[in-house]
């Protein structure tokens, strides 16, 4: 079983994503009940044409969580336009302690996936929050970030996005770090298929993605769910799938406490294992900044 806590449009979306591809059966908790059993409904009456017999709840009782595999947040204020993740740092902060004591009261066996912004931040305060082990607490991090850099890999050379294989790591905001040198079509680099100018352009649309879709339609939604679905079948299936996750250090990378996307095996455990990869000094100094970044709004977090 599923729980998703927030029922907002990515929280919603996700529930439905999961059903869709036949995942799982899902709890959708809500401070505002009605909300969460109209959206429940909804997706209810949509099982037929989707072929799904599992099932779909509605609620405002935490207790509802008991029992399930995987805890999903998503709750908590979105980012507006001109709003950076870290604007919503401290208004979030507060949301997230108070539902991860609710997950640890019901729910103490789970893996536990942070969604909410600044996700990087979050995961970090869940991690301590929890007192779970750091395998079964991670956050959604850049695996959104890669599915926007593999598209822009994919529009630029006009070709399918499905022989596309990208990473990104670091912060998921704008000091996040698409790995070119790892980046991909069909085991060929992109370095040998693109200019200097024409990946940087990529870099540069990889960064700003996620504000370009806020600034033109307030908010993003359809490919964050998409990343929650992926991620919950990567655990509840086994699968064992390598992604870049929101994840504890503990000396991985020469960095500790803090947690920020690197590549991880993410299965059935929830953080299977952490992948060091060796980075070009110049990326390296990059995921520096990145990481520099997160400690810094940590701090002012904690001060």
């Amino acid at each position: 079983m599923i729980t998703i806590i927030g029922a907002g449009r990515v929280g919603s979306a996700a529930a439905f994503s999961i059903l869709r591809y036949r995942i799982g059966d899902v709890v959708l908790i809500d401070i505002f009940e009605n909300l969460a059993k109209g959206e429940a409904l909804d997706m209810m009456q949509t099982a037929p044409a989707i072929e799904f017999d599992g099932k779909i709840k509605g609620t405002n009782d935490f207790g509802e969580m008991e029992g399930s595999d995987l805890v999903i947040v998503t709750a908590g204020e979105a980012r507006k336009p001109g709003m950076t993740r870290i604007d919503l740092m401290n208004k979030n902060a507060k949301t997230v302690k108070s539902l991860v004591r609710e997950v640890v009261r019901y729910a103490p066996e789970c893996k536990l996936m942070i969604v909410t912004n600044p996700v990087d931040v979050m995961t970090y305060i869940a991690y301590k929050e929890s007192g779970f082990e750091r395998k079964r607490v991670f956050g959604m991090g850049n695996v959104l970030d890669t599915l926007r850099f593999r598209s822009y890999i994919a529009l630029e050379l006009n070709i399918s996005r499905e022989d596309v294989r990208a990473l990104v790591i670091g912060e998921h905001g704008d000091s996040m770090v698409p790995l070119v040198e790892y980046a991909a079509v069909s085991g060929i680099p992109i370095i040998s298929l693109l200019s200097k100018a024409q990946i940087d352009k990529i870099v540069d649309l990889t960064i700003s993605s996620g504000v370009d879709v806020i600034r033109l339609k307030g908010s993003t939604t359809h490919a964050p769910a998409a990343v929650i679905a992926i991620m919950a079948d990567a655990i509840l299936r086994g699968r064992n799938r390598l992604m870049g996750v929101s994840t504890y250090l503990q000396g991985e990378y020469g960095f500790s406490d803090i947690a920020i996307g690197v590549p991880v095996v993410l299965g059935k455990n929830g953080v299977e294992r952490i992948l060091e990869l060796k980075l070009m000094p110049e990326t390296m100094k990059h995921f520096e900044k990145s990481v520099s970044t997160i400690k810094e709004a940590i701090k002012e977090l904690q001060e």
